[in-house]
């Protein structure tokens, strides 16, 4: 693991020379008078874990606590003092308790010093914008309610033909695509506001709330957004269109009439273009090629 972890650091000094700095400003929401391990070093821990694929954090725990392990570690955030790395009950407590935005700057300060690095320049689309795909996807599934927020569907059970309920969470996702990587850039969870809410929270309403959060921590990158035939939308295209964004959606039938029937006009007006096209050509194959009769002046 020794070789594994000097060869991390130099692609983490390499790139993000202000990494430990900025996860030492993490607001640490614990009891001050409590606090054996600083924030930089829980989550350097954990974010170790998940680079050399450890599974289990039982089995990270053992195979970190080692003498040369532990004075690495305390090398590279500098700390003045490290016996032992947390434990895994430390560890669960400490991410628990901490607000999800603190861990969003670290994404951001990452995001934007790979930008600064001018890293993925030749993946630009038409040499200027950045793909960023938008989809949600499912995190969790309970049968029973698991809190005020969870999402609610009914569906109806065809062998017992009674009607069911799951809870969910979802969330929306926002992710920089360069080539076959991509990194996400923002993350908004798609819940109910409360147990009493009159309406269900949905992806498009998530996504206000993302386009909001892009553009106020990346005022100037020039995007252009990717998505299924659910944004296809007017309150989409409005969005993009104030925050100077291109974008490609996927056109599907009857999702909005008006863009429907322009589209089959247009699909009418080539195909009739194409055919004129032909025929033209077959006159000019049936009479042969026209005869020019240049004059001159005397």
């Amino acid at each position: 693991m020794d070789c594994s972890l000097i060869e991390f650091v130099k692609i983490q000094r390499h790139f993000f020379k202000e990494f430990t700095n900025t996860l030492k400003k993490i607001k640490d929401p614990r009891h001050q008078s409590y606090i054996t391990y600083g924030a930089e070093t829980i989550l350097y821990t954990i974010l170790l874990k998940n680079a050399f694929g450890i599974d289990s954090m039982r089995s990270m725990t053992e195979r970190f606590n080692k003498e040369e392990c532990i004075k690495n570690v305390k090398k590279v955030l500098g700390l003045k003092q490290l016996e032992e790395l947390p434990h895994y009950d430390t560890i669960n407590d400490f991410l628990f308790k901490l607000d999800g935005k603190e861990l969003e700057k670290v994404r951001t300060y990452m995001i934007k010093a790979l930008l600064k690095k001018r890293c993925f320049e030749s993946y630009r689309i038409s040499d200027k914008y950045w793909l960023i795909v938008v989809d949600g996807t499912g995190i969790h599934t309970f049968k029973e309610k698991h809190c005020d927020h969870c999402l609610r569907r009914e569906y109806k059970d065809q062998e017992i033909r009674e009607t069911k309920v799951i809870y969910m969470h979802h969330v929306l996702e926002a992710k920089l695509v360069v080539g076959e990587m991509v990194f996400s850039i923002a993350s908004e969870f798609i819940e109910n506001e409360s147990e009493d809410a009159p309406k269900q929270d949905c992806e498009l309403k998530a996504f206000k709330r993302m386009a909001k959060k892009i553009k106020s921590t990346f005022k100037r990158l020039p995007i252009c957004l990717l998505g299924d035939s659910l944004y296809a939308c007017e309150p989409v295209f409005d969005i993009c269109h104030d925050n100077k964004w291109k974008y490609i959606f996927r056109f599907k039938e009857g999702r909005i009439k008006s863009i429907a029937t322009e589209f089959q006009a247009i699909k009418y007006l080539e195909e009739n273009n194409k055919k004129n096209k032909h025929e033209k050509k077959r006159e000019i194959s049936l009479f042969g090629p026209p005869i020019f009769h240049i004059t001159t002046d005397a």
